[in-house]
């Protein structure tokens, strides 16, 4: 089952922390996890495409006492019945964030991200992405996750996850997190396998690559997961996925320390992050010996 014991939410105090706050509140209730408010006093340059550390969205230089009466008030919105606690580190955004989530044990970081494409900085989610050893779920701004995005909400209403998978080794622990959300959430599940896009041979391809997904499907989900079979470009094909379907997030797997990588590599998750229109669970995939 997925062990969440350890939540920690990295804030900014922007307008996309009041949606990542009650993400990260509504999960730890829902496993009976606490919660790890963290924010990090030290900026980064107005072009890193961060939500939770986007300098623009910071209206002057606040003191460390502003900062932590900020998160005391944030720990005294969380509902009752939910342990709590909060952090201040000082430094560089994603090593705070890494050593945070170290000292703690976090089992699941929830980030805000900004649809930031540039190609001049490295991301600090990107980074984090990269490094982190537990499971990342990255929110966007409101307006750009859409109605969709109600997971706040997860536990009382039925929702669709999109769970892309490429039937590698790596991609095996986000199914198998996906399975384990629907086991206890009430989540319907959308495997689906983007293949090469081919001139000829579609019906073939399709037909066998749908044929592995439901060999996926454990007994017991049976009558709630949905198989699908794309062509193209990984990243666009799963964002589009998502949108066609409603979905209120996307269950992928993170390999980018993975030697030997198909299509799920660096780019794709990048791609991802930025294009979809709903939250993105990225689950580690195997380390690389």
């Amino acid at each position: 089952m997925a062990a969440i014991q350890t939540v920690l939410c990295p804030v900014d105090f922007s307008g996309a922390t009041e949606r990542q706050l009650a993400t990260a509140a509504n999960l730890c209730r829902l496993f009976g996890a606490r919660l790890v408010l963290h924010h990090n006093l030290e900026e980064i340059p107005a072009a890193a495409a961060v939500g939770w550390m986007y300098a623009a969205e910071h209206h002057g230089v606040t003191s460390e006492s502003d900062d932590e009466e900020r998160l005391r008030a944030l720990l005294a919105s969380i509902p009752d019945g939910i342990a709590k606690e909060a952090r201040i580190t000082h430094g560089l955004p994603a090593p705070a964030v890494l050593g945070v989530g170290a000292r703690v044990g976090a089992d699941l970081l929830v980030l805000a991200t900004h649809n930031d494409g540039a190609e001049a900085h490295t991301s600090v989610t990107e980074e984090v992405l990269e490094r982190a050893d537990c499971v990342v779920l990255a929110l966007h701004e409101p307006s750009l996750d859409g109605e969709a995005s109600s997971l706040a909400l997860l536990g009382s209403t039925p929702q669709i996850a999109v769970v892309p998978t490429d039937f590698s080794d790596e991609s095996t622990p986000a199914v198998r997190f996906a399975f384990d959300l629907a086991r206890q959430l009430p989540l319907e599940i959308h495997l689906l396998h983007v293949a090469a896009a081919r001139e000829t041979g579609h019906e073939v391809e399709a037909s066998l690559a749908a044929a592995r997904l439901a060999e996926l499907v454990p007994q017991e989900l049976a009558g709630r997961v949905r198989c699908h079979v794309g062509f193209g470009d990984p990243a666009h094909e799963i964002a589009a996925t998502a949108e066609r379907l409603g979905a209120s997030c996307v269950v992928m797997g993170e390999h980018t320390r993975a030697p030997l990588r198909r299509w799920f590599t660096r780019d794709t998750s990048r791609a991802l992050l930025h294009a979809a229109c709903c939250p993105v669970w990225f689950v580690p995939g195997r380390r690389a010996a």
